[in-house]
């Protein structure tokens, strides 16, 4: 008996997404499990796998978890957006700016974690404000667009036979902040 509750307590999860399909499998008339369905999950979701890949790294080097990833997503596409839209400026110079913000914001969480010694929880905590504030301030509360059609070519083209394969790796760096 301990074995079985000892594996029901380790597979939980699994059991839970295994008993959400069968669900939803019926209440869709099996179109869930589709293959089409299952491509465009996978496709209209890459961004999450690779927010989630980083988030996984913070996890296994230290143990920490980064509050603050969504913010400054939010702040690069803010800083992306704003780049293109009102400033004119090219689209891959716009990306490379976006690139070197979180690059910075990264940086510059670090060396208050390593250096200062303040715990990760309290640094990310902070930026997930900071970030936030700092990119409502880039957008004065407003949404951007229109989009240049380039920009939105990179998510909606299809490279090599792949499918979108830029969407899934580029949308968390490009997104402009809504």
């Amino acid at each position: 008996m301990n074995q079985v509750k000892e594996a029901l307590k380790k597979n939980t999860m699994v059991i839970a997404l295994i008993i959400v399909a069968i669900f939803f499998t019926f209440m869709t008339d099996g179109a869930l499990l589709l293959s089409s369905n299952v491509t465009n999950l996978i496709a209209q979701n890459g961004y999450v796998v690779i927010l989630a890949v980083g988030m996984l790294l913070c996890i296994l080097t230290g143990g920490n978890i980064d509050l603050s990833v969504g913010s400054i997503v939010c702040l690069v596409g803010a800083v992306v957006g704003k780049l293109m839209v009102n400033g004119g400026v090219n689209m891959w110079v716009a990306i490379g700016a976006g690139l070197l913000v979180g690059l910075g914001i990264g940086v510059w969480q670090a060396f208050w974690i390593a250096y200062v010694r303040i715990p990760p929880f309290i640094v990310t905590l902070a930026g997930m404000l900071l970030w936030r504030g700092v990119a409502l301030l880039v957008l004065d509360g407003l949404t951007i667009s229109p989009m240049p059609d380039e920009y939105i070519a990179l998510f909606n083209n299809y490279v090599a036979g792949y499918g979108s394969a830029l969407a899934p790796v580029m949308e968390p760096l490009l997104q402009p902040a809504s």
